[in-house]
């Protein structure tokens, strides 16, 4: 192919791009470009597909099908190393695992087909709601892919329930619901009144986890459009709310920390909240910014956890069991220590009573589910400076 064609872009229907894909076993990487400039990869050798992947959550999605495929390979120990032999790190961790005889080829092909198909859904549905996609196509050698093949694809199947999926997603009501993003609590009071208690603490339970609808369908074992389905009347009220989440961090090896003193070098950070995932996108973002962090799942053992650490800031999550957030603020605002300690409440329900209850409990800010990172860091800087001076 000329480097012309190689460069030039045009405007098709994703089912039309796929059918030449195959049909002239073109072998190389197509790009579909969306409207704002998010990019689909789809790689191909001789018409075949061997993978597919975007740059919208590819580490998330990697790690939820991992997880439902290989419930014991730990997501945190993947390590590894990028490299240009690999065209992404997501194909390279499983080709890796694979060759290590880590995963069973046969399942690593299931994982490597139902990514398939949530990409080609998620193009479908930005084709239906946006238009057409511009395409750009990129050849490679054959014999370059064919080193580091998994698995091959054909593309009828494949599209076909893909297609299935979005007529069904589409069929319910959530042509314009985007199951990459995470549903929120917007008005707490309103499902209240309209849930069961029980119901209503199931909710809140699950939304509190910053899960996107997928990995919220993949965590309570349900089919994603039903789970959009039984959110739907919430979602067209206004009461929930679905906004974009960020992807998680690859897994790195630890590197070496040089002995750090329990003095003010580095300010410590507590975050008390139930939620593993929470937590962990808390100590990633709070030791990137430089601070020290620790996290404390269980409420009941997070005061006296609290009064031996001793920690600078603590983060408390609203909604837990046993023991809610208020409660574990009004507990530390009786101990001499922590009576001037910065105490931010983490919540989902930012709501004007929820914060008149926060004031009476003496926290000292409110901060809004899904976490805003430059939000919580100037909120951290601003209250961890003013106790800094209240001090000296």
């Amino acid at each position: 192919m000329s480097e012309t064609l190689q460069k030039e872009k045009k405007v098709y229907k994703l089912v039309d791009r796929l059918a030449a894909a195959s049909q002239k076993q073109l072998t190389g990487r197509l790009d579909a470009i969306g409207d704002r400039g998010q990019t689909w990869s789809l790689y191909f050798c001789v018409g075949r597909l061997l993978w597919a992947t975007t740059a919208d959550h590819p580490v998330r999605r990697l790690q939820r099908h991992l997880a439902r495929q290989f419930p014991q390979v730990s997501f945190d120990s993947l390590t590894v190393r990028e490299t240009d032999r690999f065209f992404c790190w997501s194909y390279q961790v499983l080709w890796i695992l694979a060759k290590r005889q880590k995963l069973a080829k046969d399942r690593v092909a299931i994982v490597v087909e139902e990514i398939a198909v949530e990409t080609l859904f998620d193009l479908l549905q930005q084709e239906s709601n946006y238009g057409s996609l511009t395409y750009q196509f990129h050849p490679q050698e054959a014999f370059d892919l064919l080193k580091v093949q998994l698995t091959v694809l054909k593309i009828a199947p494949i599209f076909k329930r893909a297609k299935q999926e979005w007529l069904r997603w589409s069929q319910v009501g959530l042509k314009q619901v985007y199951p990459n993003w995470v549903p929120r609590i917007e008005n707490s009071e309103q499902l209240q009144q309209n849930l069961n208690p029980r119901s209503y603490k199931i909710l809140v339970n699950r939304l509190d986890n910053q899960l996107t609808l997928r990995e919220l369908a993949a965590q309570t074992n349900q089919d994603p459009a039903r789970l959009g389905k039984t959110l739907l009347p919430y979602l067209k009220q206004g009461w929930i709310k679905l906004s974009r989440v960020a992807d998680i961090p690859r897994p790195q090896k630890d590197a070496p920390k040089p002995p750090v003193s329990q003095s003010a070098d580095r300010p410590f950070i507590a975050c008390v909240d139930d939620s593993p995932q929470v937590c962990k996108i808390l100590d990633d973002l709070l030791s990137k910014a430089g601070y020290r962090f620790i996290a404390i799942q269980d409420s009941v053992q997070a005061l006296p956890i609290l009064i031996e650490k001793r920690p600078d800031a603590i983060l408390l999550d609203l909604v837990m069991p046993v023991a809610n957030g208020y409660e574990v603020c009004s507990q530390l605002r009786r101990l001499s220590q922590f009576e001037h300690t910065p105490i931010v409440i983490l919540t989902s329900n930012d709501r004007a009573i929820d914060r008149v209850r926060a004031k009476l409990v003496r926290a000292t800010d409110f901060v809004s589910k899904p976490i805003d990172e430059e939000k919580l860091l100037a909120v951290l800087k601003k209250h961890l400076s003013k106790a800094a001076t209240e001090r000296s």
